[in-house]
């Protein structure tokens, strides 16, 4: 991530910003921070992980967002873009911030090497002060490897790791299931089925 500018904003300055711009921008508590394009990589697994969730909530009362929609954290006064969220029941929108969601149930993000420690730690963090938050999934784009943290009853964070081409992802937060084979499908280098 390549912050715009030395200096803070407000909200109204950042949505200025983003109607005047070419490209996508996240608001962390004044500062303006443009998205870094993905890779290929990246952008398959997102788009299999979107996919293969929609497919399976079929006609329930869920919506699947992709990395064009923004979650806002009020308490922390921050605007992220995730790969991929889930809402379910009624969509809530910011008060400041129309195109900006507030009550996700789950936040997928796909790791890269620059962003994996922020997206793990940090972004975390803020994202865990969405009180509709109940799964946070991360992904690997260099290996079968998926961390899925769920919010207990108790409010504490459950992690469960997977590794395995076989295995099944229970994603409690929607009571559904995603297959890891369908999250890695078409990558080079890890789906047995395509050579590098």
């Amino acid at each position: 991530m390549a912050e715009r500018a030395v200096g803070t904003y407000d909200y109204a300055a950042y949505l200025e910003v983003e109607r005047e711009a070419d490209m996508k921008y996240e608001y962390h508590d004044g500062m303006i921070t443009a998205m870094a394009g993905g890779s290929p990589e990246h952008g398959q697994i997102a788009a299999n992980f979107t996919r293969g969730i929609g497919n399976t909530l079929g006609d329930r009362p869920c919506s699947v967002y992709s990395s064009d929609v923004k979650i806002r954290v009020d308490a922390s006064n921050r605007t992220f873009y995730p790969d991929v969220s889930v809402v379910c029941g009624q969509t809530q929108k910011s008060t400041q911030d129309p195109n900006a969601l507030v009550n996700p149930i789950l936040i997928v993000e796909v790791l890269s090497e620059s962003t994996a420690a922020f997206d793990l730690g940090v972004k975390f963090d803020h994202y865990r002060q969405l009180a509709s938050l109940q799964q946070y999934i991360l992904i690997s784009q260099d290996e079968t490897r998926v961390h899925s943290y769920y919010r207990t009853q108790d409010g504490t964070w459950e992690i469960h790791t997977f590794r395995e081409w076989a295995e099944s992802i229970f994603l409690k937060s929607v009571q559904a299931e995603i297959k890891m084979s369908d999250i890695y499908r078409r990558l080079p280098g890890i789906d047995p089925q395509i050579s590098l």
